[in-house]
């Protein structure tokens, strides 16, 4: 997917308005589109972390006209802006940014949940993804934002013009009988009436249109499991340091054991689970650059587990308040430790990926939590 470098994402609440309005000059609110151009259909939607302050940003893309999934890309990373109404896509942009970047399938249109044109500074989400990404995008959003309009007809396909400022700035469009209208509007590079239709062609089953709808979908999915992949560690060593220390959970305090050579990886352990094969905390290693202290506590997102033969198993993670590691440190990483267990006749056997350190947490969970 293409991406423009039209500004930067640091930026305070005052200074996203005014880039607001000098980007609304480069939208296009004109073109047809017509069915027989287009192939792949795409949605995309965010679900939030609030207490970590991340989220997830979910792409679908779907084949035309059949509507079938082909491609879907789920993508998690802290958030950097603030909520503000009017400037939500400053918080969602960039994290659907990085999941369009995984996306292969060439996407000829993009159907956003939210606002395009129809917004105060006539630059909603929908422009301004369509405008980063330069494809055709239109806005399909649940409620009104800015503007009024007539009664909108019973039937499916009626429809009332949005207005703001005598402007035509979007259309109330019911896409199902007896079902409450939507509010469409431009993005970018398309013509409110083409937006209107696209609409109502791929709103089918439900009031939502399919792209915006298995989206929405998929996010909750990705929030669903990034969570379960979550939990609280606590720092018994760090990486480099030399010798063996350990939580006491009863005692509330890291203790000295032994003599150990320095370990590639932060290393600890949950703070409230235990592994069933040795009623130990679950163990954890933590990859991240930044130093730590012995007994800090740190929430972190785990993203794989290394087996043992005995059970002892250890889980790798990434803390919850930075963007994933780039794929060759998550490698080397894994080389790393692994080859740091062979070397102290650890009995190490592979790593078990994603799923596998999924069903790993779930079964301490089971087990029930530390005695503190």
């Amino acid at each position: 997917m293409r991406r423009t470098g039209l500004h930067p994402w640091d930026v305070s609440p005052a200074e996203a308005i005014r880039l607001q309005r000098e980007l609304a000059r480069y939208i296009v609110r004109r073109g047809s589109l017509p069915r027989r151009g287009v192939r792949a259909v795409a949605g995309c939607d965010v679900a939030f972390d609030r207490p970590h302050g991340r989220a997830v940003g979910a792409v679908v893309v779907l084949d035309w006209p059949s509507l079938a999934v082909v491609e879907r890309v789920a993508v998690e990373a802290p958030v950097t802006f603030p909520y503000v109404p009017g400037l939500l896509s400053f918080r969602e942009t960039p994290i659907l940014l990085e999941a369009f970047e995984r996306v292969r399938t060439p996407v000829d249109l993009l159907m956003v949940d939210g606002h395009g044109y129809a917004h105060p500074r006539r630059f909603g989400y929908a422009c301004h993804l369509g405008l980063l990404l330069d494809i055709p995008a239109l806005g399909v959003a649940k409620s009104r934002l800015i503007g009024t309009h007539a009664t909108v007809g019973p039937r499916r396909g009626d429809r009332a013009d949005l207005l703001d400022g005598g402007e035509v700035i979007g259309g109330l469009l019911r896409t199902r009988e007896r079902v409450r209208p939507l509010y469409v509007s431009v993005g970018h590079k398309i013509a409110l009436a083409a937006a209107e239709r696209w609409a109502l062609a791929c709103a089918r089953a439900y009031r939502m249109p399919e792209p915006t709808r298995l989206a929405d979908r998929l996010s909750r999915e990705a929030k669903a499991r990034m969570l379960a992949l979550t939990l609280e560690m606590v720092v018994e060593q760090r990486a480099g340091e030399r010798g063996r220390w350990e939580w006491k959970p009863g005692e509330q305090r890291i203790v000295f054991r032994h003599d150990l050579e320095p370990m590639p990886l932060h290393y600890g352990c949950s703070a409230d689970i235990i592994n069933p094969a040795d009623g130990e905390p679950i163990d954890v290693m933590l990859l991240d650059p930044r130093p730590y202290e012995r007994g800090e506590r740190v929430v972190v997102r785990i993203i794989d587990v290394l087996r043992r033969r005995d059970g002892d198993d250890k889980l790798l993670a990434v803390p919850v308040d930075r963007s994933w590691p780039a794929p060759r440190t998550v490698d080397r990483a894994r080389r790393e430790a692994f080859a740091w267990y062979v070397a102290h006749e650890k009995p190490v056997t592979h790593w078990g990926g994603e799923d596998d350190a999924l069903a790993c947490i779930e079964q301490a969970r089971a087990a029930g939590a530390v005695s503190s």
